[in-house]
């Protein structure tokens, strides 16, 4: 059931009492029944207000909604992501109450929609939502009616953020996913790809988004630009939202939560089952020995995640450049490399050929997505560079199709190539002279040690540290 249907007659009782604010004052949502009941009892009198009242407002629910969840997935502090009777559920913190308190919450919510600081217009959505968490103490004042966590939710639903892109606020939520229609779906660090079954991109639901896209100065949709995709930050998680309405598709969103990423450091990886240790030393390895590293798979499946997670391992003299359309990796020069980032959405093999003047000791290019892009993985290979970078591809045959296609097929003799399913590395590749080999992965035995010696590292800050910690930096090539 959606999670409108679900409050239903809290949102009728809550929408009839706003008319009646100023006869009842806030009475009505931090006191219902006592004010309903004695508003009853004054229209048994002959009062004709009260007896209007009590004709056009129903009475407060008693009932909270009817869900028992067997586990907590992400505890979203306003909300729960929560396991329900096989399904996954979005589950208001105020459901977990009383329906007083639950009145309360979505009453005061309603009270504080369009109410905003006098300079607003330099704030973000989680400004303004600090702001009407304090709006609402000092409507509480000493009552201890709500804590801190129902106080923020209220002050949520006052937003347009409430309830979809909460989730992208999630420390383990990687991405969010959307078509008008169909239930919105996530992907999970631990729990993976999941449906929620209780939230369904409707029109409304869509519309909110559509005008968080649109607060940007870059973000407006229409006919002649039905694609945007826009960056902002919500709490502490900066979120890159892109939406899409006809004629190019129906209403549809994604939203990744890039603050995901330093949670998900190779011994993370391999903790969830996504990468062997011998795996992880084998592709760290060839890092070190130059060998040039693509990773391959489907949209989604944790290329880039995979990515990063590697790069996490460059010996800290290394001088690291990133080239990328739009950065999805870290800054790791805030963890102490010689990172240096560059956000370019034009001609890659013109920056790579302006970085041969600049020593790189390595670099990062993203996504390879056309025959351009080849291009420019093919000059940073022949040029001695370290190179990673990530592909779409399905397997083997289709990525050789493709690159021959482009007429860069040369560009993968020697690349090791990883093939990812959804969240884990299946198969490692050389293409060589002859074709495809696979390999299967034998590190040495001081790349295994260096990798063993992260597991239980629980940020890539905190992996690098013990890289430092340990000096367990292996001497690499010259």
């Amino acid at each position: 059931m959606k999670l409108d249907l679900q409050e239903e007659p809290y949102r009728k009782y809550v929408a009839a009492a706003m008319k009646w604010m100023r006869e009842f004052s806030l009475d009505l949502f931090l006191k219902p029944y006592q004010t309903y009941d004695n508003a009853r009892l004054l229209a048994a009198f002959g009062s004709k207000k009260h007896i209007s009242f009590v004709k056009e407002t129903p009475y407060p629910p008693l009932k909270t909604p009817d869900l028992h969840f067997d586990s907590i997935i992400e505890d979203l502090e306003c909300a729960f992501l929560a396991r329900c009777n096989e399904k996954v559920c979005f589950v208001p913190r105020s459901w977990t109450t009383d329906p007083r308190t639950m009145i309360s919450v979505i009453g005061i919510s309603k009270l504080m929609e369009g109410i905003y600081p006098e300079d607003s217009l330099d704030l973000d959505v989680w400004d303004v939502i600090r702001f009407r968490m304090r709006q609402i103490k000092k409507i509480l004042g000493p009552k201890e009616v709500l804590d801190e966590n129902l106080i923020l939710e209220a002050a949520v639903r006052s937003t347009k953020v409430w309830p979809v892109l909460l989730l992208a606020t999630g420390k383990d939520v990687t991405e969010i996913y959307g078509v008008e229609g169909s239930p919105i779906y996530i992907d999970h660090i631990e729990a993976g790809r999941v449906e929620i079954s209780n939230l369904v991109l409707d029109e409304r639901e869509f519309e909110k988004i559509r005008t968080i896209v649109e607060l940007h100065p870059y973000g407006a949709l229409n006919l002649s630009r039905p694609t945007v995709k826009v960056e902002f930050t919500l709490r502490d998680s900066k979120v890159r939202l892109a939406v899409d309405i006809p004629p190019v598709s129906k209403p549809t969103f994604d939203a990744r939560n890039l603050s995901a990423l330093p949670r998900l450091p190779m011994s993370r990886l391999i903790a969830l089952g996504t990468i062997r240790e011998e795996l992880a030393a084998c592709l760290v390895e060839a890092m070190y020995e130059r060998q040039p590293i693509l990773i391959a798979g489907r949209t989604g499946v944790g290329k880039t995640t995979l990515a990063n997670s590697i790069l996490a391992y460059s010996d800290k003299e290394w001088r690291i450049v990133s080239i990328e359309e739009v950065r999805e990796i870290e800054d790791f020069s805030e963890y102490g490399l010689k990172h240096h980032p560059y956000v370019f959405p034009g001609d890659r093999e013109s920056m790579v050929t302006t970085f041969l003047h600049r020593n790189p000791d390595l670099v990062f290019l993203g996504e390879i997505l056309t025959e351009e892009h080849a291009r420019a993985f093919a000059l940073a290979k022949e040029s001695g560079f370290r190179v990673i970078a990530t592909t779409h591809a399905r397997d083997p045959i289709s990525l050789e199709r493709k690159w021959i296609r482009w007429g860069s097929e040369d560009a993968l003799l020697g690349c090791l190539v990883l093939f990812m399913g959804f969240r884990v590395a299946e198969r490692l590749y050389r293409y060589g002279e002859g074709g495809w080999e696979e390999v299967e992965p034998r590190p040495s035995e001081s790349f295994l040690a260096m990798i063993r010696a992260t597991l239980g590292s629980k940020t890539n800050g905190e992996l690098i540290e013990r890289l430092k910690e340990g000096t367990l930096w292996i001497e690499s090539k010259l």
